[in-house]
């Protein structure tokens, strides 16, 4: 049975949403009171696919490496 580092994972995840930047992105889609440029809309892209691979680990037996824990 493989068992994977959920903690690992769910680490990797913070790292990459605990930022300023992800902090300012929510603030203003809360307050609906600035609209994205172009470029920050990029860089979200950017984090959520990163954030979509980790995830992706869960269910994708070859991508599960990073994260397994052996016994």
């Amino acid at each position: 049975m493989k068992i994977l580092n959920y903690l690992k994972m769910l680490k990797e995840i913070d790292d990459l949403v605990e930022t300023d930047f992800c902090f300012d992105m929510e603030c203003r889609f809360l307050l609906v009171s600035n609209k994205f440029t172009q470029k920050e809309a990029e860089q979200m892209a950017k984090i959520i696919s990163k954030i979509y691979s980790i995830a992706h680990c869960i269910h994708c037996s070859p991508c599960q490496k990073k994260y397994l824990i052996l016994s």
